[in-house]
């Protein structure tokens, strides 16, 4: 049997080094979410995560985008924000934010297939990205399948069971659903 030593630039490895950290870090603060017993516990917790998810660039370039994707989105261009995080997911694919940013702008542009097309990377490149769950929830709202939110709902509030707002559509749909919730 050959073996082969790969020999890892020192930048390369700093590269590396950094995108472990960013991830293990998302993780622990992931973890500590599950556990926060109320708003005021998870609120600071989402607002790291919020960073960490923005930040998750690989260069300057990438974080100049995100930057002029954010601004676009919150001056209201709205359909240059989506051509940004566009060209974002095609520089850098597994920028999980980017898409993240992406399904929101197309959800509010009532692009709602496309949308979903987009949380769903999401949630292949992050699991447990609570933003994405409660889109998907909304989405499938908006499609008019109650199941399936009810479904998105209850797996947000797995990750993030401080959240009040989640608890209260997952009531909400079971009733609207004939659900006993004794």
């Amino acid at each position: 049997m050959k073996r082969r030593i790969i020999i890892v630039s020192g930048s390369l490895w700093l590269m590396l080094a950094s995108i472990l950290n960013a991830s293990s870090t998302t993780q622990t603060l992931l973890d500590q979410l599950e556990r926060a017993q109320s708003m005021d516990e998870a609120g600071p917790i989402v607002d790291k995560l919020w960073r960490e998810w923005t930040s998750a660039h690989k260069n300057s370039d990438e974080e100049a985008l995100m930057s002029e994707g954010l601004v676009a989105m919150s001056e209201g261009n709205l359909d240059r924000a989506e051509n940004i995080f566009t060209k974002l997911i095609e520089i850098n694919p597994n920028f999980t934010e980017a898409w993240n940013k992406r399904a929101t702008l197309r959800f509010m542009l009532w692009d709602f297939e496309g949308s979903l097309k987009d949380v769903e990377k999401v949630l292949t490149l992050e699991p447990r990205h609570f933003g994405a769950l409660s889109g998907l929830g909304m989405i499938h709202l908006r499609l008019g399948d109650p199941e399936r939110a009810l479904k998105a709902y209850e797996d947000l509030v797995n990750i993030f069971p401080s959240n009040v707002d989640a608890v209260q559509k997952i009531i909400t749909l079971k009733n609207y659903l004939g659900i006993n919730t004794l």
